[in-house]
């Protein structure tokens, strides 16, 4: 009998927020998971530099900072662009032009990545979710309305403006920030506000919590994902945020009713559970994977690598080492990867 050895599992650098990147090692990935906190600007080299071997697969997640990697271009393997904030950086679908495959977390500006060097076939929606370790103990429910997150006149106005109005009407309200799975329980409402509407994460973490949530009605597939009545409870959010006459009816109608309240917190839990987990993600973007031809991916990539920077990382970097401080530690670094040609080219060899 001849023994077999199985081949090793292939190797993925997760390098930004750590996302859904913990329940890859479940799926027979060999995951190697570098958070990144800080504004930064580094080649793949310098990513690889202290791994035994490059990786068969690069994630560059949205970390809520400038385009992290310099050179996705040129990267030998295949890479995979995720962005969450895109109603906040504006640039991510051009920057995602450099890259091989691109998960989008709002489904609503999908669109927006398909260009000259990425087609749809070869981006894929993967919506927000709640973590799988996300199992908070019941709690005694001792407000009747809770917010938890950031209200700041500044950064938040629609929030800021929303919560002032509301707290007229319900003095009771609760504001809060802190730990959400240590709040969440302790309300008989959960309120989420979507400051640019966005589908964020509270969305999944409420119901995930099994608490009764209060949302904003907003697009990006939230009717596909939960129903309203069934999962959680809608209202219409004003544009900017100081009417709450809908906010307020809504939240009364939801207060006076317990057991619809019971009702919605049950099934919103329920449909978190069976699919809306960090596992459901990782399996959804591993067998997405599958689907494609890496080395096809990454051999057209290369092919076209002067015509990626030209039209994308260049444009960008440019601008980004010009609208930087002059002090910033970035500055430089944005605008020599702006000029740099790509390796392994006619044009970089015959210099």
């Amino acid at each position: 009998m001849t023994n077999t050895i199985p081949p090793p599992p292939p190797s993925l650098l997760w390098y930004g927020a750590s996302f859904f990147s913990k329940a890859l090692s479940d799926l027979g990935w060999n995951t190697t998971i570098k958070r990144q906190y800080q504004p930064a600007a580094v080649s793949w080299r310098e990513l690889f530099a202290d791994l035994p071997a490059p990786p068969d697969v690069l994630v560059v997640a949205d970390y809520s900072g400038p385009p992290p990697l310099l050179d996705p271009h040129t990267c030998p393997c295949l890479t995979v662009f995720y962005s969450v904030d895109a109603h906040i950086h504006s640039w991510h679908p051009l920057y995602a032009q450099a890259f091989d495959l691109c998960l989008v977390s709002l489904r609503d500006h999908l669109p927006r990545f398909s260009g000259s060097h990425l087609d749809s076939s070869r981006v894929l929606w993967s919506p927000p979710f709640a973590q799988d370790t996300l199992h908070p103990a019941p709690k005694d429910q001792i407000w009747d309305a809770l917010f938890v997150g950031k209200v700041d006149a500044d950064l938040t106005p629609r929030r800021h403006s929303a919560l002032q109005a509301l707290k007229q009407d319900l003095p009771s309200l609760e504001v809060r920030q802190g730990s959400f799975p240590e709040l969440f329980p302790q309300a008989k409402v959960v309120l989420n506000f979507c400051d640019l509407d966005d589908l964020n994460f509270r969305v999944f973490e409420a119901l995930a919590c099994g608490t009764a949530l209060l949302s904003p009605r907003i697009g990006h597939g939230q009717d596909d994902l939960f129903r309203h009545g069934e999962d959680f409870w809608l209202y219409d959010q004003s544009p900017d945020g100081s009417d709450v006459t809908d906010l307020f009816h809504q939240l009364r109608r939801l207060l006076e009713d317990d057991a619809l309240r019971v009702r919605l917190a049950r099934s919103g839990q329920v449909k978190v559970n069976a699919g809306h987990r960090a596992s459901h993600r990782a399996a959804t973007f591993t067998n997405w994977l599958r689907e494609h031809d890496w080395s096809d991916l990454i051999a057209r990539r290369q092919r076209i690598a002067m015509d990626v920077h030209r039209d994308t990382l260049r444009p960008l970097f440019l601008h980004l080492s010009e609208a930087l401080p002059e002090d910033h530690d970035l500055r430089t670094r944005y605008y020599q990867a702006s000029a740099r040609q790509p390796l392994n080219t006619p044009e970089s060899r015959g210099k």
